[in-house]
This record gives structure tokens, C-alpha cells and sequence, in this order.
């Protein structure tokens, strides 16, 4: 039993069209798409289409940049997966965000549970501090966990964390790793996910426990300044 999923921090939306363009035209059809800088004003035509393709949404509200909000949609395919509940987890600002956002830098995660056919799936779609030391993107790791150990207490559910965490594969990669295989997380893949002027880093993450992440596609597409994460929760 498996789901096929699309993680995609879409740059603000600046190419939504395009990236929905592809998406509907892409020969692997996602049960899950998960995006961060989701604009909120470009909500109701970009999710009519969706909607027309069986498609439902949650939205976990973010940070808000020259005073438009943007955050994480969740898109799953309506007729196979059931929201049983959804949060959106408040990760917090600090004044480098606030300064580049130029009003609020706040970050989230939205925490779903699934219901597919007769399994239970914890999903966090997630962004982290685009400005920050990295012990401030583990403390904010730290509160999602919290968070996730509220729904599975005894860790027993199939749980995934995914999204933009802004953490350099550049600089102490293996810290993040370590940290996550301590809370029993295996991290899917290492590959250079965006393009910091000529040099290629993994700022893109898929930590999973209680299942398996299979098939990962990482297409070099240039509708964002991130690539498109693509893969398969096998159950």
C-alpha cells in the first residue's frame, strides 16, 4: 500500500500557474502535495482547479511578506484520504524574519492525520526560519515533535516530516541527521534540493518513522527557486 507525494516550496507562488500546469499534465498522480510559500491571495482560482480534480486543502497560515500572507497548503486526493484532524503549530518569528518579510516573520507547520483506507498517517508539512542559526531550526524541530508525541503517544503511527527547514547540507548536515535519528526519524535522501548562486545545497527535507520512503524524484525544474521533492510513503 502506498501513497505518492509532491513536497514544493513554490517561491512565493511566483510561477503557480506553471507549477499547476505541470502537476495536472505529470504523468505520476499525487495522492499528497505539500507546499510552503503558499500565497494566500492566489488561493480561490489556484484551488478551483485543484478542486475540479478531486482534490481537498488544508492551509496553515505563515509569515506575511509585503503584506501578503502566504503559508503551507496541504492538497490531498478527496476521494481516497480523509482529514481526521489538522493544526496548524506556531514556530515562532524572530528580527531578521520580521526585517526580511518586512512585517511578521512568523513560521508554521501543519500537522495532519490522515486517514488512508484502514492506516492512520501523521503528516507535518513544514517551514523553518529562513534566517537563523540552526539550534534555533532544531528548537523549532523540537516543538513539532512535541506535538506529533501528543497525537502518537506511544510512536506507533506512520509519521512524516516534510518541507523547506532551511538547513544547509553546506554547514553540520550531519548534526540535523543525528538529531532526528535520536527521535527515531530516518532521513529520506541527500540531494541538492536549491541553488545558492552557483553552489547546490539540500535545504529540502522527508523525515519518516513507522514506514518507508521509496521512488524519490528530485526534478531540476525552474518554476521556484527550490526543486519539486517527489516520493512514495510505502505502508
Amino acid at each position: 500500500m502506498s501513497l505518492s507525494v509532491l513536497a514544493y516550496n513554490i517561491h512565493f507562488g511566483q510561477k503557480l500557474e506553471l507549477i499547476s500546469d505541470w502537476i495536472l499534465s505529470s504523468t505520476n498522480k499525487f495522492d499528497i502535495i505539500c507546499f510552503q510559500e503558499f500565497p494566500l491571495e492566489k488561493k480561490s482560482k489556484f484551488l478551483k482547479t485543484f478542486q475540479d480534480h478531486d482534490y481537498e486543502y488544508e492551509f496553515a497560515p505563515s509569515f506575511i511578506r509585503k503584506g501578503k500572507q502566504h503559508g503551507e497548503l496541504t492538497l490531498y486526493k478527496k476521494n481516497d484520504i480523509k482529514i481526521i484532524d489538522s493544526k496548524v503549530i506556531h514556530l515562532g518569528t524572530n528580527l531578521l524574519e520580521k526585517r526580511f518579510y518586512k512585517k511578521n516573520g512568523e513560521k508554521s507547520s501543519l500537522l495532519t492525520l490522515i486517514q488512508y483506507k484502514n492506516k492512520k498517517i501523521i503528516l507535518a508539512n513544514s517551514h523553518l526560519f529562513s534566517f537563523a542559526l540552526n539550534s534555533h531550526r532544531i528548537k523549532q524541530l523540537i516543538t513539532i515533535l512535541e506535538e506529533i508525541g501528543g497525537i502518537s503517544k506511544k510512536n506507533t503511527l506512520p509519521t512524516i516530516i516534510l518541507g523547506d527547514f532551511n538547513y544547509t547540507s553546506i554547514i553540520r548536515q550531519k548534526r540535523l541527521i543525528d538529531f532526528m535519528k535520536s527521535h527515531k526519524f530516518a532521513n529520506a535522501y541527500k540531494t541538492h534540493t536549491h541553488k545558492l548562486f552557483f553552489l547546490g545545497q539540500q535545504l529540502d527535507y522527508v523525515f519518516y518513522n513507522n514506514c518507508s520512503i521509496k521512488k524519490i524524484l528530485i526534478d531540476k525544474i525552474k518554476y521556484s527557486d527550490h526543486y519539486p521533492v517527489q516520493f512514495k510513503i510505502e505502508l
